[in-house]
C-alpha cells in the first residue's frame, strides 16, 4: 500500500487526543488508513494556550491541515475562534485544510455553545464541523480522518497539475525533436544535432 505523511497541526487542539490539558507543544505521530493509502500523520497539540502563541506561530508554516478547536462549554473558547482563522491565514500556507471543532460533547450540561452556532461559523470559513469529545471518543477518528482526506485531496490535485505540465512539456519536446530532423530515409540513421 502506499504512504503518505502530511502534516496535521491541531491548531488550537486542546483535549482531542486526552481528556487532560497538555502544557506546551505536545507532538504524536498516527498511522491512518484513507481510500487504500497507509497514511502516517503527524500531530502537533498547542492546546491554543495564549503563552505559546509565538511558538504556535511557527507550527503553522508547515501544516497541511489544522484543526480549530473550541471548547462547546466555554463561550470564550468560541469567541477565541475568530483570532485563531485569522493567525491560520496568515501564516499557514495557502490551500492549508481546516476542519472547526467543537470539543467536549460529553459535557451537555455545561454546554455554553450551541451546535448550530458551531455550524455556521464553519459555514462562514468554508470548513467542515464535528462535535467531538476526547473521553468519550466522540468523532475522533472521524474528524482525523476526513481532515487527513482533504489533505490527500488537496496533493492530488496538486500531483494531477504537475502530471499533466509534465505531460505537456514532454509531448512539446517530443514534437520539437520530430520537427529538427532532416527528412528522408538516407539521413534517418545518422542525424547531426550540432
Amino acid at each position: 500500500m502506499p504512504w503518505a505523511t502530511p502534516q496535521v497541526s491541531a491548531g488550537t487542539l486542546a483535549n482531542v487526543l486526552a481528556c487532560f490539558l497538555s502544557p506546551g507543544v505536545d507532538f504524536k505521530m498516527k498511522t491512518i488508513e484513507v481510500d487504500g493509502i497507509k497514511v502516517r500523520i503527524q500531530i502537533w497539540d498547542t492546546a491554543g494556550q495564549e503563552r505559546y502563541q509565538t511558538i504556535t506561530k511557527q507550527y503553522y508554516r508547515r501544516a497541511q491541515g489544522i484543526f480549530l478547536v473550541y471548547d462547546i462549554s466555554s463561550e470564550r473558547s468560541y469567541q477565541h475562534i475568530m483570532k485563531w482563522v485569522s493567525d491560520v491565514d496568515e501564516y499557514a500556507p495557502e490551500g492549508v485544510q481546516k476542519i472547526l471543532i467543537g470539543n467536549k460533547a460529553d459535557e451537555e450540561q455545561k454546554r455554553q455553545v450551541g451546535r448550530e452556532q458551531g455550524q455556521q461559523l464553519a459555514r462562514e470559513y468554508g470548513m467542515d464541523f464535528y462535535e467531538t469529545s476526547a473521553c468519550t471518543n466522540l468523532n475522533i477518528k472521524e474528524s482525523f480522518t476526513r481532515l487527513t482526506e482533504l489533505v490527500l485531496q488537496a496533493h492530488r490535485k496538486e500531483l494531477e497539475g504537475l502530471r499533466t505540465r509534465a505531460n505537456h512539456e514532454l509531448a512539446l519536446a517530443e514534437l520539437e525533436e520530430e520537427e529538427g530532423k532532416p527528412e528522408g530515409p538516407a539521413n534517418s540513421s545518422k542525424t547531426c544535432w550540432c
